[in-house]
């Protein structure tokens, strides 16, 4: 993704009625010793929260932000990272 969703990705798929369904996730990535800190093994891909949306349509910034980069922010401030298994 681009501008304030930068370092994101979206994973996209389109449903029944053309309801756009969008997975938003980070990359976790760093050297050995920062993955350790955060309680990894290696990288890892972390899924943020999921949104759907109209066909036609576009999420506002208000929605990316507390969706998806609030929600991101709080998992990237945390050591060691919160994780389900």
């Amino acid at each position: 993704m681009h501008g304030s969703m930068g370092g994101y990705y979206e994973i996209r798929v389109t449903g029944p009625g053309r309801k756009h369904y969008r997975l938003f996730c980070l990359l976790d990535n760093g050297a050995p010793e920062e993955l350790a800190e955060r309680g990894f093994e290696g990288p890892q891909i972390v899924v943020v929260n999921g949104m759907v949306k109209a066909h036609m349509t576009e999420f506002s910034d208000v929605e990316y932000r507390k969706n998806v980069r609030d929600l991101g922010d709080d998992y990237l401030a945390l050591l060691p990272r919160r994780i389900a298994t």
